[in-house]
């Protein structure tokens, strides 16, 4: 588990997932929008965050909502992505 766990913070696009759902759960459709990735990307990143046990779904509807199981991965994800920043200039 975790190297699942360490590979899913090792992608850029997931980061952005993670600090999407920093405060509150959203639909894929919500991700696309406000996250400003495609559906397809979407869709298999949060496989990979699921399958890592860093997201939960929870179906309301015809639409299933994701969460964030440990509201920490969020801050992690903001320094990972700010780190990044940094060494990449």
């Amino acid at each position: 588990m975790q190297n699942n766990i360490v590979s899913a913070f090792a992608n850029p696009v997931r980061l952005k997932i993670i600090c999407c759902l920093e405060k509150k759960s959203k639909s894929v459709e919500e991700l696309i929008s406000t996250c400003n990735l495609a559906q397809s990307a979407v869709s298999q990143h949060l496989k990979k965050l699921k399958t890592a046990g860093l997201i939960k779904d929870e179906r309301k509807g015809k639409y299933v909502y994701y969460s964030l199981v440990y509201p920490k991965a969020a801050v992690i994800a903001k320094e990972l992505e700010k780190f990044l920043k940094e060494i990449t200039k």
